[in-house]
């Protein structure tokens, strides 16, 4: 078991003891830095948890230390149905060991398989070096074979490669140079290098996993592994190509969120964003995040008819008729509802439909 572990696990001395780190914070922020709030900068996912693990070394019992704490905590989340662990989905890892052999890291290599098993990808960052193939020279992770590691190389604002490559190891390139991010000290510092193009990818990935998509949430409880291999091919699938990735690279392009989001929601054949004509301009929530109650309040023409509040795994929590109840603002009672992502499912008169994240607590 794990003892203190409330701030993350430290694998490197086996404690909840999570020190600070200057390259880590930059990474997080990449990653999840809130947006749209008018402080600092914006991450690719603005309303993310973080959990935070400190295992990179290249000592081999270090890494899986690290990656199981990660496993373990999606573990007991699918098998508490929410009431333990967390519901992890995106894991990053800005570090690494340049050259390095899969044959001699056997276990590290497997961790991948095991997290896909339960729904989770892993972002790393490959070697710094523009003049190496992973391919032929190698590299730690990013030369493991596991369909659940996305390996990730470095470019600059012109499109251009600036680290590593491998037609067959390097996944795809992202946003890696003169990156701005945050810092400890409520600071904020560029930085350059494959660790900062990894959190891009990872931030992306748990985007889109928090797509309110029905069908999503049936594939993330049902198949969570063949669900996370389908999230990996939408983001590989909607990169832009870049003449400097073609052919030396699996997907042959940077990073596009947009498409990938895009490509996820016409697979499941929902909104990317929530409809303009009836949830934003007609139902305001808040609190959100909430931690007790929810105010709801209807402020266009469109007739309400119901709300539907469900979990992560698409299972309804709770069913509101509301057809009665928008001449005054009211209230929805959440204190019975385990922390985590909710979304509430709006259904008007005429049919249309829209759907609210909901961060509870």
């Amino acid at each position: 078991g794990y003892t203190d572990d409330y701030n993350g696990w430290n694998a490197k001395d086996s404690s909840g003891n999570i020190t600070s780190s200057d390259h880590g914070t930059h990474v997080a922020g990449i990653a999840g830095a809130k947006g749209n709030n008018g402080i600092g900068v914006a991450g690719v996912n603005w309303n993310v948890q973080i959990m935070p693990v400190q295992g990179n070394s290249g000592v081999e019992s270090v890494a899986v230390e690290g990656y199981g704490y990660i496993l373990e905590m999606r573990a007991r989340y699918n098998e508490s149905e929410g009431e333990e662990g967390a519901f992890v989905v995106s894991a990053n890892s800005s570090w690494g060991t340049d050259f390095a052999q899969p044959a001699n890291f056997p276990i590290w290599c497997a961790m991948y398989d095991s997290m896909g098993h339960y729904g989770i990808l892993n972002a790393a960052a490959t070697n710094n070096s523009s003049n190496v193939n992973v391919d032929v020279q190698s590299d730690m992770p990013t030369a493991c074979a596991s369909d659940y590691l996305i390996a990730v190389t470095n470019t600059d604002k012109n499109d251009q490669r600036v680290a590593a490559f491998g037609a067959t190891t390097i996944d795809l390139g992202a946003p890696g140079t003169s990156i701005i991010s945050t810092v400890p000290g409520n600071q904020y510092s560029l930085k350059t290098g494959t660790s900062m193009a990894s959190p891009h990818v990872a931030g992306a990935v748990a985007l889109l996993f928090s797509l309110p998509c029905a069908a999503l949430a049936t594939d993330l409880k049902n198949d969570p592994a063949g669900t996370a291999l389908r999230i990996k091919n939408f983001i590989l699938a909607g990169v832009d190509t870049s003449a400097s990735l073609a052919d030396v690279t699996v997907s042959g392009g940077r990073l596009n969120v947009n498409q990938a989001l895009l490509n996820a929601a016409t697979y499941y054949n929902c909104s990317v964003g929530i409809d303009e004509s009836l949830a934003a301009n007609d139902i305001l929530i808040f609190p959100n995040p909430a931690t007790d109650i929810i105010n709801v309040v209807k402020s266009g023409s469109i007739k309400i008819t119901d709300l539907h509040l469900s979990n992560v795994l698409g299972e309804e929590v709770m069913i509101i008729d509301a057809s009665d109840k928008f001449s005054i603002p009211f209230q929805i009672d959440v204190t019975a509802l385990s922390p985590g992502i909710y979304f509430l499912n709006i259904e008007s008169s005429d049919k249309q439909t829209a759907s609210i994240k909901l961060l509870i607590h």
